[in-house]
């Protein structure tokens, strides 16, 4: 076994070949963050020209993380030992001072009430991280921004047409369902001239929220990254053409992802959430995909988790991914890129 850098097209064909090739860890990803001005790069195992795994490395100012990868077979631990020991020499000649691992792997998959509908056996995962001297991050609950440790996802395995899905839904989410059919009509962005007004919904759900929204600069990249891969959507009132929600959506063999969503406070009544859901189920049948994957959430199973609510009435399950670990290779120079990222701060 060798570790080297993989061309893109190598790349793409092992990365989308895998049961647990995803988005994130996709050569359109890489050419978003490079237009995000980050440093990208495509590395993995080869046995002679065989691949057996790859990884895209995101980094700026010497901190790198691998974002839900490496792709490879994970019962394989001799080929995740190599792995570590190879990219951790690879960055320390890349002078990365941090590497961060996120691995697609699921620690546990949950019923609605948080109940444990299978766990795997990862420990042997967790020993080989340790034994290269990463620390894992822990068991987070919150949704994060590198990589989200809890994902709802939609298995649509045997289902030929939303009528099928909607028998899987809650009687409640079937009743919203049917009168956005009746209120509501979806249209599918055909020009970045069109994201400014598609991005009011999200801007609106964030202030909600209290979380920053993404210029509009961000979509029109993510646009050019991922063409068609990446489908802008809307959920517009049939007697006034009013946006109600929005949402981006992108599509990968293994599964199509709702990546982030927003509504428009006054138009939450029309439920437009719902009717874009109805169409992402509607897109995954036709494309042949069986795994609609409704994206990150907070891993509270309480009453209070409104957002878990929603994707629970559409039946499905949450993933409960392993974590992140984490290595540091220069203290001083991390210590120095926080004062820096402190001070600037403080000076805005």
């Amino acid at each position: 076994m060798h570790f080297t850098e993989i061309k893109s097209t190598e790349f793409t064909k092992f990365e989308e070949s895998q049961p647990n090739g995803n988005f994130f860890q996709s050569v359109n990803r890489a050419k978003l963050r490079n237009k995000m001005g980050f440093n990208t790069y495509l590395v993995g195992v080869k046995d002679n020209k065989k691949i057996l795994s790859v990884a895209l490395i995101v980094e700026r100012a010497g901190e790198a993380w691998i974002q839900i990868g490496p792709i490879m077979d994970y019962h394989n631990t001799k080929l995740l030992d190599f792995f570590l020991t190879e990219v951790l020499n690879y960055s320390q000649k890349q002078n990365f001072i941090k590497l961060e691992i996120f691995p697609p792997v699921v620690y546990a998959t949950r019923n609605a009430d948080g109940s444990i509908a299978d766990k795997p056996d990862t420990s042997k995962i967790f020993d080989v991280f340790k034994q290269h001297g990463f620390t894992h991050e822990g068991f987070t609950v919150e949704v994060e921004n590198k990589a989200n440790r809890w994902m709802f996802v939609k298995d649509l395995t045997g289902l030929k047409t939303l009528r099928d899905a909607e028998l899987t839904m809650n009687a409640s989410t079937r009743k919203k369902l049917h009168k956005t059919q009746r209120e509501l009509k979806i249209h599918i962005l055909k020009d970045k001239s069109e994201l400014p007004e598609w991005l009011t919904a999200l801007e609106d759900s964030d202030k909600r929220n209290g979380v920053h929204t993404r210029k509009v600069k961000y979509y029109e990249d993510l646009w050019d990254a991922f063409g068609d891969r990446a489908i802008f959507v809307e959920a517009r009132r049939k007697d006034n053409g009013e946006l109600v929600s929005s949402e981006v959506d992108i599509i990968h063999p293994n599964e199509i992802v709702a990546f982030t969503a927003g509504t428009i406070e006054k138009n939450k009544h029309f439920n437009g959430s719902t009717a874009i859901k109805g169409w992402n189920i509607e897109e995954c049948l036709r494309r042949g995909q069986t795994r609609l994957n409704l994206y990150g959430m907070k891993g509270d199973f309480s009453p209070n988790n409104p957002l878990l609510f929603f994707k629970n009435g559409l039946g499905g399950i949450t993933e409960e991914y392993i974590g992140g670990f984490c290595i540091i290779l220069n203290k001083k120079k991390l210590l120095k890129n926080k004062i820096m990222r402190r001070l600037n701060r403080l000076s805005k």
